[in-house]
């Protein structure tokens, strides 16, 4: 038995075939996308490299001497002792000053927080940002 091939139904399969093809590799696609967000690297906090100095009036500076830059706006300097804790941003009342750009916190820039009084002893220092605290220090009252 012989089967008579139409000419018009030749076609028919190519493109349902074509279709079948775009159809799986969109599927792919699509699972390989959504797969990806596992395989990329987590935020990680910033590692930075910190020295402070302080003055007998109660003020004192953080020197940035390494690592990676941070956003200023995401900056709090805490301070704090045994009866007291005071947070420093740049948009509070009495706000810390960066230099030389008050964007970032990047190498040899320094944050300076000038308070109205002087340090009783023992006050912690903590930089922090929205994520992680990345610098902590204490300022011991020095005996004369």
């Amino acid at each position: 038995m012989r089967y008579q091939i139409n000419q018009n139904d030749r076609a028919v399969s190519g493109v349902v075939g074509e279709m079948l093809m775009i159809g799986i590799v969109l599927i792919i696609a699509g699972v390989f996308t959504a797969s990806l967000a596992d395989y990329l690297p987590s935020e990680r906090n910033p590692s930075v490299t910190i020295i402070m100095n302080n003055d007998t009036g109660g003020n004192f500076t953080l020197w940035h001497k390494g690592g990676d830059w941070v956003k200023a706006e995401t900056i709090r300097v805490i301070v704090s002792n045994a009866t007291d804790r005071t947070t420093y941003t740049l948009t509070s009342e009495v706000p810390f000053i960066i230099v030389p750009d008050t964007q970032a916190y990047d190498l040899d820039s320094n944050i300076t927080v000038t308070r109205n009084s002087p340090f009783l002893g023992d006050e912690q220092v903590d930089l922090a940002t929205d994520r992680a605290v990345i610098f902590s220090g204490t300022i011991r009252r020095s005996i004369i």
